[in-house]
C-alpha cells in the first residue's frame, strides 16, 4: 500500500482558510532510503557522511508566512516511548503563494544516475510538548516531507488563505541525551512547528555529503491540543 497524497480543488472562496490538500502518512513507508554507485575494486570499507546544515540567517528577508496548527491526537494521555497519531495544518498565511514540498518518497527524486547530485525541497514537521509556558522539547516526533520541481505531484502551491493537513505516526520520547523525565514539571500540551529546507545531496560507494540551507520563514504557531505524558516507570 501507497503513503496517500490527496489534492484537492479549492472551493468555497469566501472561506477563510480552504484546505486544499491531504497527506496520509500512516497508511505505508516512506521510501527514503538511497541508491548507491556501486563499489570499485579497492574503495570496499566503512560508510561515513558529511552533513552542512545553514539555518536561516536574515529573518528579515521572509519567503513567506507559514501558521502549523496541531489539530488533533489519537488520545489525550501518553507514555514515554508510545505511539501517537497526529493531525496538523499548514497554512499560508502570508501575502503571495508560496510551494512546500508534499512527498514522502525521498528515493522516487533520485536520478537515474546513482552518482548525480540531486537537489530538492524538505519540509520538516516536528511535535513538541510543553509544561506551561516555562518549559518544551522536540520530542513529541517528527515527519519529513519531499520535492522537486521537476518531478510532477511533489509540490504544492499554496496560495494566501490555502492550507494543506498532514496525518502521520510517530514516537513520543525525550530527544536529548541524558535528559531524565522531568518530573517536576507537568507536560499538559503539544503543538507543532514545521522548517521548510533547500537541500543538495550527493553520494558516492562510501560516503554521502549534503548540505541543507533553510529558508527564512514568518513563523505562526496555531492551537495547541491537551496531552498528558508519564515515563514508562511511572
Amino acid at each position: 500500500m501507497t503513503l496517500a497524497v490527496a489534492v484537492a480543488a479549492a472551493a468555497g472562496a469566501n472561506c477563510l482558510a480552504q484546505e486544499v490538500g491531504s497527506i496520509d502518512l500512516t497508511r505505508g513507508t516512506a521510501r527514503t532510503e538511497l541508491r548507491r554507485p556501486p563499489s570499485v575494486q579497492g574503495t570496499d570499507g566503512a560508510r561515513g557522511s558529511n552533513t552542512q546544515f545553514h539555518t536561516c540567517f536574515d529573518s528579515s528577508n521572509n519567503a513567506g508566512a507559514l501558521r502549523t496548527t496541531l489539530v488533533s491526537l489519537d488520545r489525550a494521555e501518553y507514555q514515554i516511548g508510545d505511539k501517537l497519531t497526529f493531525e496538523v495544518t499548514v497554512e499560508n498565511i502570508g501575502s503571495a503563494p508560496m510551494s512546500i514540498p508534499i512527498f514522502p518518497h525521498l528515493a522516487d527524486l533520485k536520478p537515474e544516475d546513482p552518482a548525480e547530485k540531486f537537489g530538492y525541497s524538505k519540509l520538516e514537521l516536528v511535535l513538541w510538548i510543553a509544561a506551561g509556558a516555562e518549559w518544551s522539547a522536540n520530542t513529541g516526533g517528527a515527519a519529513s516531507l519531499y520535492g522537486a520541481d521537476d518531478h510532477a505531484d511533489t509540490m504544492l502551491k499554496l496560495n494566501p488563505g490555502e492550507s494543506v493537513r498532514i496525518i502521520g505516526k510517530s514516537n513520543v520520547g525525550l530527544n536529548i541525551a541524558g535528559a531524565p523525565f522531568p518530573d517536576q514539571l507537568a507536560v499538559d500540551h503539544a503543538y507543532a512547528q514545521v522548517s521548510l529546507s533547500r537541500v543538495e545531496t550527493l553520494l558516492t560507494p562510501l560516503a554521502v555529503a549534503t548540505v541543507s540551507r533553510q529558508v527564512c520563514l514568518k513563523q505562526t504557531k496555531g492551537t495547541s491540543v491537551p496531552i498528558a505524558l508519564t515515563s514508562a516507570e511511572k
